[in-house]
C-alpha cells in the first residue's frame, strides 16, 4: 500500500466518525450558521448602508472564514484523543507509513472543511449572498478558504501534540480564532475602526483571506488580498509543519 491509499483510509475514518457525532457536527455547523444569521439580523441595517455592497456579501465570506478556523478545535481535540486513546500507538505497529495517520487527518479535515463552507455559503445564499464573478471565481472562492484553513489545521495539530488536556486543547485556539474575527473586516470595514487598531485589522490574516474572498463573489481588488493571503500561508507552513513534525516523533 502507499501513503496515498494509507492516508485516504484514515481520512475516510476521520470523514465517518465527524458525520456520525452530533457533537462535532454542531461545534463545526450549527454555530457558525446561528451567528451568521444572528449578525445578519443584528447588523444589517447598522452596517449595511457602510458600503456599496449588501452586508450579507460581507458577511457571509468571513463566517465561512470563521467556520473553518473554528472547526479546528475540533480537529485538535479529536487528534488528542487519538494520541492519547492510543490509536496512533496502534498505527506505530502497523506496515505502514509514518506520516499516514497525519495526513490522514489533516485530508479528512480538509474535507470536512469543504462542506462546512458549502453549508455556509448556501445559507448566505438564502439570505442573498451571490456570486457574481462566475463559476471560476466561485472555485477560487473555497480554494482561498482551504488554503486559509490549513493555517488553522496545522496550528490545530502543533496545539493536539503538545496540549496537556483535552481542554487545553480546545481552549487554545478558541480565543484566538475569536480575536481573529472581531478585529477583522468581516463584520465592519477596516475604517470603521479607530485609526491606530486599523494596520492589525489589515494585517490580520482572516482579513487579507476575507478581502479575496469579497473580491472573488462580489466584486473588488484579488490579486493583492490572495498573495497576501499565501504569504501568510507559506509563513504558518514553515513554522508549523516541521514542529508537528518534530512534536509527532517524541
Amino acid at each position: 500500500m502507499t501513503v496515498v491509499f494509507e492516508a485516504s483510509v484514515l481520512a475516510g475514518r476521520n470523514i465517518r466518525r465527524f458525520l456520525r457525532s452530533p457533537q462535532l457536527l454542531g461545534d463545526a455547523l450549527a454555530f457558525p450558521l446561528i451567528l451568521l444569521v444572528a449578525l445578519y439580523v443584528m447588523f444589517q441595517e447598522v452596517v449595511g448602508g457602510a458600503g456599496d455592497e449588501p452586508y450579507i456579501a460581507r458577511l457571509t465570506p468571513g463566517i465561512a472564514l470563521f467556520s473553518v478556523a473554528y472547526s479546528c478545535t475540533g480537529t485538535a481535540v479529536g487528534f488528542y484523543g487519538d494520541l492519547r486513546g492510543g490509536f496512533q500507538d496502534r498505527l506505530r505497529t502497523l506496515p505502514i507509513g509514518r506520516s499516514a495517520g497525519l495526513l490522514g487527518r489533516v485530508t479528512g479535515d480538509l474535507v470536512k472543511f469543504v462542506l462546512v463552507t458549502a453549508v455556509t455559503v448556501l445559507v448566505g445564499f438564502l439570505l442573498g449572498f451571490r456570486f457574481e464573478r462566475g463559476a471560476v471565481a466561485a472555485v477560487g472562492f473555497l480554494l482561498v478558504v482551504l488554503a486559509f484553513a490549513s493555517i488553522f489545521l496545522w496550528l490545530a495539530v502543533v496545539t493536539a501534540l503538545s496540549a496537556g488536556s483535552r481542554e487545553t486543547a480546545s481552549g487554545l485556539l478558541n480565543a484566538p480564532v475569536t480575536l481573529l474575527l472581531l478585529l477583522s473586516t468581516t463584520l465592519v470595514p477596516a475604517e470603521a475602526f479607530p485609526g491606530f487598531v486599523q494596520p492589525v485589522v489589515r494585517a490580520n490574516p482572516l482579513s487579507c483571506a476575507h478581502g479575496a474572498l469579497m473580491g472573488l463573489s462580489s466584486g473588488g481588488p484579488v490579486l493583492v488580498p490572495v498573495l497576501q493571503t499565501l504569504a501568510w500561508v507559506a509563513a504558518a507552513t514553515a513554522v508549523l509543519v516541521p514542529l508537528a513534525v518534530r512534536l509527532g516523533r517524541r
